[in-house]
């Protein structure tokens, strides 16, 4: 299974067929032989149970608000009986609590590169001159490097006001209109930095050798190719045979 968690396509892939093969899921059957399935692969990814349940806390939080959208918009809409509701209601939160657990899983999991380092790696070989496609990696890229810098930004931002006690009496409702005006001018550091990179970039000659290398290529071969057939094919057969 390390085969699995070392190559990031193939690990992206695993854990995309099993969202997929949850989402539509039909029977009790699936739920269970794919919640054990879960449980493996958080073994296997050596994730604690308890950090996924608290990853799902704000999402517990909020459900019995959904909840209520759904039933009352089931009520009024459809023509269907109560407990008809109810059960609707029970699977689609089952379905997407294993979903987002499954999801949470796979950014908690260790041993994978990036997967745009991956799909670049791919696409180097292939030897198109193609500027578009380049850019359009490089974009994702900086998107997935500078989340993590505004996030932590962020965190360092709040606890600094926490330390001064300077947001401990507010209500909940005025810290959210503290965050609606500061988001703003901290996202807007955040792009003066990525054009300082920009500008970085195009004086060091991006985009005079198109495509460009990969300094840590991550190999893709008819193998990896295979064990993508292979996973899919797993979860197709897992998922008709809970239906017989």
């Amino acid at each position: 299974m390390n085969f699995l968690f070392k190559q990031p396509i193939i690990r992206i892939w695993l854990y995309l067929s099993f969202s997929t093969a949850v989402l539509f899921s039909p029977t009790l059957y699936h739920w269970l032989g794919y919640f054990s399935l879960f449980i493996s692969l958080l073994w296997l990814e050596k994730i604690a149970i308890l950090r996924i349940i608290r990853s799902l806390k704000l999402f517990i939080i909020f459900t019995p608000i959904m909840i209520g959208f759904y039933f009352l918009i089931s009520i009024i809409m459809s023509e269907s009986t109560l407990i008809q509701i109810i059960m609707e209601i029970s699977t689609a939160m089952i379905k997407f609590i294993l979903v987002m657990a499954i999801m949470n899983a796979y950014t908690f999991g260790t041993g994978s590169g990036s997967v745009f380092q991956a799909l670049r790696s791919i696409w180097v070989q292939s030897n198109k001159p193609w500027r578009k496609v380049e850019d359009w990696f490089l974009f994702m890229e900086m998107t997935l490097r500078f989340y993590p810098s505004l996030q932590r930004d962020w965190s360092r931002w709040q606890g600094i006001h926490k330390a001064l006690g300077l947001n401990v009496a507010l209500g909940r409702i005025q810290r959210w209109k503290d965050t609606a005006s500061q988001l703003p001018g901290m996202i807007i550091i955040h792009l003066h930095k990525a054009d300082d990179i920009a500008n970085a970039m195009t004086l060091r000659g991006y985009g005079k050798q198109i495509p460009r290398g990969v300094a840590r290529p991550i190999p893709f071969t008819l193998i990896h190719f295979s064990m993508l057939l292979m996973i899919s094919f797993i979860f197709f057969t897992l998922h008709n045979i809970a239906k017989i």
